[in-house]
C-alpha cells in the first residue's frame, strides 16, 4: 500500500513539474514587437494669441483704453471673418508698473494685460486677421499653430498601421528565423496618437505671403505580444 501511495505521489509531482515545464516554455515561446503609424495631413485650423499692454497709474484709465482697444481689435476680427465663438478675450492680468532708477526701486503705476486667443477654419481668414491685427500696431502675437479638424480620424489611422506594421515586423523577424508565428497575447498602445504640429515664429509673421502650413504628423506607437508555434 505505501509503494503504490509513493508511486501515485512520484507520478503527481512528475505531472506537476511537467506542466511547470511546459508553461515556462511558452511563456519563452514569445515575441514582442514595436509597430508604428504615421499619417502626414495638411491643417485646417489655424490659432494664435495676442497680446495687449497698457501702462498708467490709474487703474480705472487704464481699464477704460484696454476695453476701447480690445474692442478695436475684436471688431476688426470679426470684419475679416473670424466668428465671434472663436474669440476668447478673457484672460486679463494686473501687474505693478516698477522701474530702477539709481539703484532705487519706484512703483510707477500698473501695467494692464489682456490675451485675445483666435482659432479660424480658413486660411484665408487666418492671412486676413494677422494682416489686420499688424495694421493696428498689435506687435505681441504668440502661440501660433496650425492642427486638424480631422484629428479623431487621423490618430484612428495611424492607429491601424501600427498595429499592421507590428505583425508585418514580427512576421518579418520568424521567418528570419525559421519560426512560426502564433496568435496575439497582448497588446498595448505605447503613445495615443501623438500630433506633432506646425508652429510659426513670430518674425515670420510679416504678410500673408509667409504662412505655409505645409504638413503636420499623427504618430502612433503600440506594443504587440505574439506567441511563437
Amino acid at each position: 500500500m505505501r509503494i503504490i501511495t509513493l508511486v501515485l505521489l512520484l507520478a503527481c509531482v512528475s505531472q506537476s513539474h511537467a506542466k511547470q515545464s511546459k508553461s515556462s516554455v511558452d511563456l519563452n515561446r514569445q515575441i514582442e514587437v514595436t509597430g508604428v503609424g504615421l499619417v502626414f495631413s495638411v491643417p485646417d485650423r489655424f490659432s494664435f494669441s495676442l497680446s495687449l499692454e497698457e501702462k498708467g497709474s490709474s487703474a480705472a484709465d487704464l481699464n477704460a483704453v484696454m476695453t476701447k482697444k480690445s474692442t478695436n481689435v475684436i471688431n476688426a476680427l470679426l470684419k475679416v471673418g473670424v466668428n465671434k465663438k472663436s474669440l476668447q478675450a478673457l484672460q486679463v492680468r494686473f501687474n505693478p508698473w516698477v522701474e530702477y532708477s539709481n539703484q532705487k526701486r519706484e512703483q510707477k503705476g500698473f501695467i494692464l494685460t489682456r490675451t485675445i486667443n483666435v482659432t479660424v477654419d480658413d486660411l484665408q481668414i487666418y492671412e486676413k486677421a494677422i494682416d489686420e491685427v499688424l495694421k493696428l500696431g498689435i506687435t505681441s502675437i504668440s502661440n501660433f499653430n496650425y492642427s486638424s479638424s480631422q484629428s479623431e480620424v487621423e490618430y484612428q489611422m495611424s492607429l491601424r498601421q501600427a498595429l499592421l506594421n507590428a505583425k508585418a515586423r514580427a512576421q518579418d523577424m520568424v521567418k528570419t528565423l525559421d519560426l512560426k508565428l502564433g496568435k496575439v497575447i497582448s497588446i498595448s498602445e505605447q503613445s495615443a496618437g501623438q500630433v506633432m504640429p506646425v508652429q510659426m515664429r513670430m518674425q515670420e509673421a510679416k504678410s500673408s505671403s509667409s504662412y505655409q502650413p505645409g504638413e503636420m504628423t499623427t504618430e502612433t506607437q503600440v506594443r504587440v505580444v505574439f506567441s511563437l508555434e
